[in-house]
């Protein structure tokens, strides 16, 4: 993730307490609000204080997310309160990898361990995903246990090239949850659409099955579940 790919993301998600962020998202974060802050000490001083108080909230959300990241529960930046070692201690989990695969937070934002071998299977057959139409149609993706990410980004599973219009860096994700295959959009900026015309809710996982189609941003970029 780069800089400006993390500052869209944090302030995207402005207040998004729910979800994850890669540990890129919230360090790049934590420098441009080091870099602002050494502008204290001149003229524009007052400028700092209040982009200071605009950004307390996008920052507690991006550090709750961090934790999730890792695994843990954003309580745990309550930590904090206790003088060096709880700030210590924070800071390592901060600076800890994602943890690989789903968890109970979301899905994992460097979309690894998309298609494992064998793939998720239904009583019909196994599931994949074919693109229908976009940059990169006529290609079958294996639906795995952990799920599909699709996005521009190069850790998605369904890496779209740079300039697709209308998908996001991260755009959605096709996972198992409880058994039972749903389509999440991950806040992306121009929606994931069942064929039907139906905007998915951000951060609200949709039932799907095979035979759903489904797109990113717009028509052009259209997907469908296969059985195989």
């Amino acid at each position: 993730m780069t800089f400006t790919q993390a500052l869209e993301s944090v302030f995207r998600n402005y207040a998004n307490f729910n979800g994850r962020a890669r540990r890129s998202e919230y360090w790049y974060f934590v420098l441009l609000n080091s870099l602002v802050s050494l502008l204290s000490a001149t003229p524009l001083a007052l400028l700092v204080g209040l982009y200071s108080l605009a950004v307390l909230v996008p920052s507690l959300a991006a550090a709750v997310r961090r934790l999730h990241d890792t695994g843990r529960s954003g309580l745990w930046l309550l930590l904090m309160l206790i003088p060096l070692v709880g700030e210590i201690i924070v800071i390592i989990w901060m600076c800890e990898d994602s943890k690989p695969g789903p968890n109970q937070y979301g899905p994992d934002p460097k979309g690894r361990g998309g298609a494992p071998l064998p793939g998720w299977r239904t009583p019909s057959g196994e599931l994949f995903v074919e693109c229908v139409s976009g940059p990169i149609q006529g290609q079958f993706y294996r639906v795995g246990h952990t799920g599909l990410m699709f996005g521009r980004d190069p850790a998605c599973a369904v890496h779209m090239p740079n300039g697709t219009p209308g998908v996001s860096a991260r755009h959605c994700v096709l996972r198992v949850d409880r058994g039972e295959l749903v389509l999440e959009d991950l806040q992306s900026t121009y929606g994931t659409y069942l064929a039907s015309g139906k905007r998915l809710p951000p951060n609200y996982p949709e039932h799907v099955s095979a035979g759903t189609r489904f797109y990113l941003g717009g028509p052009d970029v259209m997907f469908r579940v296969v059985n195989k």
